[in-house]
């Protein structure tokens, strides 16, 4: 069996780090800077701005107010610099020592165990077609932090599971980059800019369109990734606000939800549900499930033929690894 994590800035808000929009933006609004485009751009993407799947769509809407080339290097350059600094920081001032690593691998082998009990069962069944296999593990992140290879170490078996075969973690893929390399942060495509000039400009599309940039940088990890989806038969997505600045990933992921794959999406609701009104959970479900599908390429059939292959797990102590 063949299972994939993509893991988004979720997880790294789980442990305790603050890595919020709000948190950098108040870093960011106290550095100086001498360019007039700065500081516009700082008064543009205030911190009313929910998550970084927003700040992105904010940055491809203020390249209509820039003119020129050297301007747009100027201002994505500026906000790259430091939110490199701040998250850089955020992870030199952890703590590692709290967390657990045991529990990490426990939730990488059976996240099934987030779920209500009849969802639960159902992927416990389709897990158990391949139960005298190892189950392989790859991850993706979309993070720029180091914190998953800080935890995870050196360890390729993780467990074993129910008939006692290996869990195996193959790779560990940033798909962003990291805060001192190849560094992504952008849109998902050019009709995101709205410069309309600036669409025509090779130089910038290179650099804030996330498929280009990677293609530009030339380092193939973009390709691995998405190979890593096409063979996969359980996906599960967590801390990821399915933005419309990476809807290529929920489009390849729709697509191969037409084979041998199911899904996983955890999601966080800021208000609790009492466990009186369990109820309710159906509603959320069936809005991320409409979430999801709305950002793929799939026909109206295929969507709701699919939605039976997809599970939402709401506010769960999935990667609630830390031990004080």
């Amino acid at each position: 069996m063949n299972i994939l994590f993509l893991i988004g800035n979720g997880f790294d808000l789980n442990i305790g780090m603050k890595t919020q929009y709000r948190d950098f933006y108040k870093f960011y609004c106290q550095k100086e800077s001498t360019s007039k485009l700065v500081k516009e751009l700082k008064d543009v993407i205030q911190s009313e701005i929910e998550d970084w799947a927003d700040l992105e769509i904010e940055l491809g809407k203020y390249t209509e107010k820039l003119k020129t080339e050297e301007d747009f290097e100027v201002v994505i350059d500026d906000i790259r610099e430091h939110l490199s600094q701040y998250l850089e920081l955020q992870e030199k001032e952890y703590d590692y020592s709290v967390l657990s690593q045991e529990k990490l691998f426990h939730n990488l082998c059976f996240p099934e165990e987030m779920l209500l009990k009849i969802d639960k069962d159902n992927i416990t069944r389709y897990k158990s077609r391949w139960g005298h296999t190892a189950w392989n593990i790859d991850i993706i992140t979309f993070n720029y932090t180091r914190v998953l290879e800080k935890i995870l170490g050196s360890e390729k078996i993780i467990g074993k599971h129910h008939s006692g075969e290996n869990v195996v973690l193959n790779n560990l893929h940033h798909i962003h980059g990291y805060t001192d390399l190849r560094m992504v942060l952008g849109v998902n495509d050019i009709s995101q800019i709205k410069n309309e000039s600036f669409r025509k400009n090779q130089n910038i599309i290179e650099a804030l369109v996330k498929v280009e940039c990677n293609k530009a940088a030339k380092h193939g990890v973009d390709e691995l990734c998405e190979n890593s989806i096409k063979d996969k038969n359980l996906i599960c997505i967590f801390g990821l606000s399915l933005g419309e600045t990476d809807k290529v990933w929920w489009e390849r992921i729709g697509k191969q939800l037409r084979e041998e794959c199911q899904l996983i999406l955890f999601v966080r609701e800021k208000k609790d549900i009492p466990n009186r009104d369990d109820h309710k959970k159906i509603r959320i479900e069936r809005e991320f499930k409409d979430k999801f599908f709305s950002k793929t390429a799939l026909s109206d059939e295929e969507k709701e033929r699919l939605k039976d292959k997809m599970f939402v797990a709401i506010n769960t102590d999935m990667f609630n690894i830390r031990t004080t």
